[in-house]
């Protein structure tokens, strides 16, 4: 033990004056010391365990922990892009405007704060410059430039007000309370219904906001006469009437509607004409400006949950401005997102898969013909994908601010690709794939479409050694786009020193079947790790080899992480994603258990040390193993943990995922049988719970509404019942990502002495 002691210290002091991160650029290389707690403090500290050798390896531990991760959570990330209109400068040059808003963690005042950069580049991406220093845009909700470039629209937050300001290019036009109009609610800022549109001929803004409600009072509320006989009279005895809303991420949102600001004369229309059983959202301007599309949601007999979920039934609509006739242009049985037309407005692009089943699966790309009023499938549901070839498309996004390249042929997506996020080109008239993130590079193995035009592509990348950063390139002409070249607007690339190195794993499963993947990750040098296991949550989820900054921390403190892609993951394939539900508790344990023995018995971890994280259906996972197989992992943490699919079905958002996760039918028209119960109780980690020994450590967001809280109380009272070493953790204003910064940065502290700690026993 004191020699263990020792040379943790002499490691200890070599890191506190050697060890840095370098910094995307406006946040310069510095040494891996945060203000807060100086070279000086830090020894001084040291010094002070070794005067108390019983409390050392604690002290230590929390040090390191809080060390790295102020370190790594100040990176910043990539929230948006866009390219501005070109600029001609003298009779050559071509210069455009890149446009980013970045989101970094405070910590220091447990915020997220966002700031606003600006990079130019020239027509052919031989040279990029940045313009100034990031400004913060913290209040800022919303931002859209106009088709011209002379206009930007912004959806300002303050004092708990909403505000819509109108700029030029060089001052503030207008600025307008919406409030004020008393024509709606708040305007949506979301990823699942906003939207932010400027029209065609720059006069309007489209965006989706709350619908205005009646006033509510009590029935025993004195009023005058006059008053209570008005048109807008407030309505009695409706106060406590239930207002669905649409679940997780999402509570304050009930009844969206479309909304139109008219920028010259400053007053706002709201739509109406639209179907009743229906809620709009991601509406986008039709090409003559007379119209607009949008998707329309389904929302009787109730609303589930839908963030997260591709699989929530939804359609196409347009509604003409002029007539106000709706009209539904895609069929039904679906589910929709994304519209996006094409620029000479003859195509309109959308993804659609099946509605039902799974809450993630393989979509279509589909083409809406504008003029002969059809939609037509470009790429189909791929069943297999052999090798590394195409395995269809898969994602969430909804952030990138167009696709199409200038052809108005070829749209540029990006895709979950086996254990990567690639970037891709499809044509429309040959229904042709083929890559375009760079193949080989260390620093970008994870691409996210932020933008294209006029063939000028921006995207986001990264890797598990390197946080996020922009780059750009111009898209081939057709039939060339192996030629692209890419080009970072970073100064310097911000890459983790030391590195982490990272793999893909293949593994096939014990019973046959389809092929699954994991990545191993661990930092450079370090000989016979712990492992910490983490599946992913969903199920249908994907981990790709991108930046995570627990993952980084981890690695940065010694030990190995294991990224497990159990079959039922994205980008494998549907057969894949429908290999799965019946069978959770069985099948993706399984995965992950052969994983686990595999990468022990071949990649120089340590067999004693291995841990268990994971959270949502990670979470699941994780109590499962601990249940099926107690003897092998010294340490346990679960983040609002799926423990008991019976008991969740009645108080989740998303009570469909419980009945197709366990193999049975939704059917909200009678109450579940002994029989649907019993099947749900038995695929839960509950059924195993008795044979719990691994310490375990519960983490839940108060107002989770994903995985309610009782879920993780459940087996928390069991464990403390049976004597097994437990805690529970409880975030106050946190739902199912334990996302807010002071949670997240105390989460991460928290696994990581719950992990030393009970590593050494």
């Amino acid at each position: 033990m004191g020699a263990a002691i020792l040379d943790r210290t002499a490691w200890w002091d070599s890191r506190c004056q050697s060890s840095q991160l370098f910094l995307p650029r406006y946040y310069r290389p510095s040494p891996f010391i945060p203000v807060a707690l100086s070279y000086t403090s830090r020894k001084a500290r040291v010094n002070s365990c070794r005067s108390h050798p019983d409390s050392m390896q604690a002290s230590l531990s929390t040090t390191e922990a809080v060390w790295v991760y102020r370190e790594l959570a100040r990176r910043p990330s990539v929230a948006r892009a866009w390219i501005n209109s070109a600029k001609r400068v003298g009779t050559t040059k071509k210069l455009v405007e890149v446009s980013s808003v970045w989101s970094q963690r405070d910590i220091e005042t447990s915020k997220t704060s966002k700031s606003h950069r600006m990079d130019v580049a020239d027509g052919r991406v031989a040279s990029t410059e940045a313009c100034g220093a990031p400004v913060d845009t913290s209040t800022c909700l919303l931002q859209q430039t106009s088709p011209s470039g002379n206009l930007s629209a912004i959806l300002r937050l303050v004092s708990d007000k909403q505000y819509l300001e109108i700029w030029s290019r060089t001052c503030k036009l207008k600025n307008v309370e919406l409030q004020v109009l008393e024509k709606h609610g708040k305007v949506y800022d979301d990823g699942t219904f906003g939207c932010f549109q400027w029209s065609p001929c720059e006069r309007f803004l489209l965006y989706v906001a709350e619908k205005k409600m009646p006033k509510m009072e009590s029935f025993f509320k004195r009023k005058d006469k006059e008053k209570a006989e008005s048109d807008d009279a407030p309505v009695q005895g409706e106060e406590f009437v239930y207002q669905e809303d649409w679940g997780e991420g999402l509570v304050s949102k009930h009844r969206p509607v479309l909304c139109i600001f008219d920028v010259e004369e400053e007053t706002t229309q709201v739509l109406v004409s639209l179907p009743d059983e229906v809620s709009p959202g991601q509406a986008v301007w039709c090409p003559d400006g007379r119209g607009v599309v949008f998707v329309g949601w389904w929302h009787v007999p109730f609303r589930l949950g839908i963030i997260y979920c591709t699989n929530r039934r939804s359609a196409l609509f347009r509604l003409d401005l002029e007539g106000q006739a709706c009209e539904q242009l895609t069929g039904d049985g679906l589910s929709v997102r994304c519209p996006r037309f094409s620029p000479d407005g003859s195509r309109l692009v959308f993804l659609q898969n099946p509605a039902g089943g799974p809450h993630s699966s393989c979509s279509q790309v589909a083409v809406y013909l504008w003029k002969e009023k059809t939609a037509v499938v470009v790429t189909d549901i791929v069943r297999t994908a052999s090798g590394d070839s195409f395995p269809g498309m898969y994602a969430f996004d909804n952030g990138y601010q167009q696709c199409w390249a200038a052809d108005s042929r070829r749209v540029v997506l990006n895709t979950y690709w086996r254990s990567k996020m690639a970037l891709l080109v499809i044509n429309t008239d040959t229904r042709e794939v083929k890559k375009l993130s760079a193949e080989g590079d260390d620093a970008a193995a994870a691409w996210r479409l932020l933008d294209i035009r006029d063939d000028l592509i921006v995207a986001a990348c990264c890797s598990p050694n390197t946080s996020q950063h922009l780059r750009c390139a111009v898209l081939p002409p057709s039939g060339q786009e192996h030629l692209v070249k890419w080009e970072t607007l970073d100064d310097v690339v911000p890459t983790l020193t030391p590195p982490v190195d990272h793999k893909v794993i293949t593994f096939t499963p014990v019973d046959g079947g389809i092929e699954y993947e994991a990545i191993l990750m661990r930092k450079r040098g370090v000989e016979s790790p712990p492992m910490i296991v983490w599946p992913h949550g969903g199920p249908h989820s994907v981990f790709s080899s991108e930046f995570l900054p627990y993952i980084a921390g981890f690695c940065q403190l010694g030990f190995a992480v294991l990224l497990v892609n159990y079959r039922g993951s994205l980008g494998f394939g549907q057969d894949s994603v429908e290999s799965l539900p019946g069978k959770v508790g069985n099948q993706d344990v399984s995965d992950v258990q052969h994983a686990v023995k595999t990468v022990v018995e071949t990649e120089g971890v340590n067999k004693d040390k291995l841990l268990l994280c994971g959270g949502s259906h990670g979470g699941f996972l994780v109590t499962h193993l601990v249940g099926q197989f107690p003897d092998t992992y010294k340490a346990c943490v679960a983040r609002n943990p799926v423990t008991n699919i019976a008991s969740m079905f009645g108080t989740t958002d998303i009570p469909d995922w419980c009945c197709v996760e366990a193999g049975l039918e939704p059917d909200f028209h009678a109450p579940p049988s002994p029989k649907v119960y019993s099947a749900m109780l038995t695929k839960s980690p509950m059924y195993h719970a008795d044979k719990i020994k691994t310490p375990t450590m519960v983490m839940l967001g108060e107002v989770d509404r994903r995985v309610p809280p009782p879920q993780g109380k459940e087996l928390y009272r069991l464990l403390k019942t049976r004597g097994v070493p437990t805690r529970l953790l409880v975030y106050p204003d946190n739902s199912h990502p334990i996302s807010k910064v002071d949670a997240e940065a105390d989460a991460f502290v928290n696994i990581y002495k719950w992990f030393t700690e009970h590593m050494a026993k």
